[in-house]
C-alpha cells in the first residue's frame, strides 16, 4: 500500500471515530492491565465474551473508556455484588444481540444512501451525525423500554421460572426458495417475515425471544394467545407475493428463562411440533388444545395419527388453520 492510500484509510478511519464518538485508540493490552491493575488475561475472556476479536499485543487497540470498564467490572467483582460468570453470560449476550443488530443498522444506512441523491460533502457529513446520533438515541431508549418490561415481568412472577406459552413460526420450503432466489429476493422475504413477526407477536401481548433466519421463537401468557399469534402470522403472510406460507408449533408449560431466552421440556416440544406442522397451520398436543375444539371462530382438526417425537416421546396433535373463506 502506498503513502497515499495509507493517509487516506488514516483519514477514513479517523472519520469514523468522530461519527460514533469515540476517541482513536491509543493503548495496549499492557497498558490497560498497568492502568486498570487488571490482568489482561480476565479483561480478554470479557472482551472474548463480547465477540471482540483478539488483538496483537503490540496493537494499539484501546481507549480510557475500555479501561474504565475494566476497572467497574473489577471493583463489582471484588464487592461480590456479581461474579464472573454472571458478566461472562451478560457479555455473551450482550456481545450475540449488538453485533447482529449494527449489521441490520448499517444495511439501514446502506439502503438510505441508495436512495439518496447526490449532496455535497458537507451536508453528507452533518446528515451522517444526525444518524448515528439518532441510532445511539433509539438503542437507549428500546433498551430502558425493555428493561421495564422485563422488570414488570419479573414483579409479577417473582422469579425466572414461569408457566409460559412457547411458539415458533417457521417459513415452510426456505431452504429450496433460497437456493433459487437472489440474494435481494431473500433480504425482501426475512425482512417481511421478521418485520410481520414482531408486530404480530407485540400485538397479541407476547414477546419474542429469538428469531433464526426464516424462524422466531415467542412466549406468552397462555395457549390461546399463542395460538392467536400463530393463526395471525399466517394470515398477515399468505398474500405476500413470493412468501412461504409459515407453520408453527405451540406448547405451554414450565419454562426457565435465562440471559433473555426460555428452556425448558416445552421449548423442545413447541420446536419438533413445528416440525410436523403443514404448511399455513398450527400443530398443539391434544392434551393441551382440546378446549379449541368448541370454538367456531377457527379451524381445528383431530390429527388421528401419532407421532413419536424426539426427546418428547409419542404425541397426538391438533391442526389449527384460520377460518376457512366462507365459513
Amino acid at each position: 500500500m502506498n503513502a497515499e492510500s495509507n493517509l487516506d484509510a488514516e483519514t477514513t478511519l479517523a472519520n469514523l471515530h468522530r461519527l460514533v464518538h469515540l476517541d482513536p485508540p491509543t493503548l495496549r493490552k499492557a497498558d490497560v492491565e498497568a492502568l486498570s491493575g487488571v490482568a489482561h488475561e480476565r479483561s480478554v475472556r470479557w472482551w472474548r465474551a463480547m465477540g471482540f476479536p483478539e488483538v496483537p499485543d503490540e496493537e494499539r487497540a484501546f481507549r480510557d473508556e475500555d479501561v474504565e470498564m475494566v476497572r467497574t467490572l473489577d471493583a463489582l467483582m471484588t464487592a461480590d455484588i456479581i461474579g464472573e460468570q454472571e458478566i461472562l453470560r451478560l457479555a455473551r449476550v450482550s456481545g450475540v444481540s449488538f453485533s447482529r443488530l449494527v449489521d441490520a443498522q448499517l444495511a439501514v444506512l446502506d439502503d438510505m444512501q441508495a436512495q439518496r441523491d447526490q449532496r455535497d460533502a458537507v451536508v453528507s457529513a452533518t446528515i451522517g451525525r444526525d444518524v448515528m446520533d439518532l441510532l445511539e438515541s433509539t438503542m437507549t431508549y428500546v433498551w430502558k423500554r425493555h428493561l421495564m418490561a422485563a422488570m414488570s415481568r419479573r414483579l409479577s412472577t417473582g422469579e425466572d421460572q414461569a408457566e409460559l406459552a412457547v411458539g415458533f413460526a417457521d417459513l415452510s420450503g426456505f431452504s429450496r426458495v433460497s437456493k433459487k432466489a437472489t440474494a435481494s429476493e431473500l433480504t425482501h422475504i426475512i425482512d417481511g417475515f421478521e418485520a410481520a413477526a414482531s408486530d404480530v407477536v407485540s400485538a397479541n401481548e407476547g414477546r419474542v425471544v429469538k428469531m433464526i433466519g426464516d424462524e422466531v421463537m415467542f412466549v406468552t401468557s397462555d395457549l390461546d394467545q399463542a395460538i392467536a399469534i400463530g393463526l395471525d402470522l399466517i394470515e398477515r403472510l399468505a398474500p405476500v407475493p413470493d412468501m412461504p406460507p409459515v407453520h408453527c408449533g405451540v406448547a405451554s408449560g414450565s419454562t426457565v428463562t435465562v440471559g433473555g431466552d426460555v428452556f425448558g421440556p416445552v421449548v423442545n416440544l413447541a420446536s419438533r411440533l413445528t416440525g410436523i406442522a403443514r404448511p399455513g397451520s398450527i400443530a398443539v398436543p391434544t392434551d393441551l388444545g382440546r378446549h379449541l375444539l368448541e370454538r367456531d371462530d377457527i379451524d381445528v382438526r383431530r390429527v388421528l395419527r401419532p407421532y413419536d417425537l424426539k426427546g418428547v416421546g409419542r404425541t397426538t396433535i391438533l391442526a389449527i388453520r384460520p377460518p376457512r373463506a366462507g365459513v
